[in-house]
């Protein structure tokens, strides 16, 4: 597997180009779709789908120029559909992103979470930054979107953000069985066992009140 990431956008986004055997993904193309075709078209690659791990604004705002250019599949969990289509939920009519509204999409669903399995990728839903976070889990990684950061976690005072549920979903993140390398949607990546150890959005005091 070959990782590159791409910080992109007036919130620095990370974008992940993933490279497995036998595809080539993309993880939250935030902005700047220019700059993500750059790339791809640098590495002679062939993407073969849009993954989102949330709609906010920042995340989704280059992935209209990424279906125009590839005529790609995008995949966004189904709680999140309203947000990508409503400026005002994800976010863009207050930011000035020239109110986002996607009209292209595919709702993850039992059928494709096969072909994901199939692919190495397992999805695995994580609320509370929106109510369909998902953390996406490719070998020893995990790409976290805005649920975990390096130290921190994501915030829970936007439109469908949830405290009880971004607790419960940390935790199911602080349960697993092994060191996970942590690639977030901001920020630089880091460890699990290093955020177990510092990230005081995991420790009990937090997890548990």
């Amino acid at each position: 597997m070959k990782i590159k990431t791409l910080t992109l956008g007036p919130l620095a986004v990370n974008c992940y180009i993933v490279q497995l055997e036998e595809i080539n993904i993309i993880i939250d193309p935030g902005a700047e779709s220019d700059t993500i075709i750059d790339y791809i078209d640098s590495q002679d690659l062939v993407p073969d789908f849009i993954i989102n791990t949330h709609g906010h604004f920042d995340h989704i705002g280059a992935v209209p120029g990424l279906i125009e250019k590839y005529k790609l599949p995008f995949y966004i969990d189904s709680a999140d559909e309203k947000m990508i289509t409503d400026p005002d939920k994800n976010g863009s009519s207050f930011f000035g992103e020239n109110n986002l509204s996607l009209k292209t999409y595919n709702l993850i669903n039992a059928k494709n979470r096969q072909y994901f399995n199939k692919n190495g990728i397992n999805i695995l839903r994580t609320p509370g930054h929106s109510p369909g976070s998902i953390t996406i889990r490719i070998g020893d990684c995990l790409f976290t979107g805005d649920l975990l950061f390096k130290e921190s976690i994501g915030r829970t005072d936007l439109a469908g953000g949830d405290i009880g549920q971004i607790k419960d979903s940390l935790l199911k993140i602080k349960n697993m069985d092994r060191d996970y390398l942590i690639y977030p949607g901001h920020g630089p990546a880091t460890g699990l066992k290093y955020e177990i150890k510092n990230n005081y959005y995991l420790g009990n005091s937090f997890i548990c009140s």
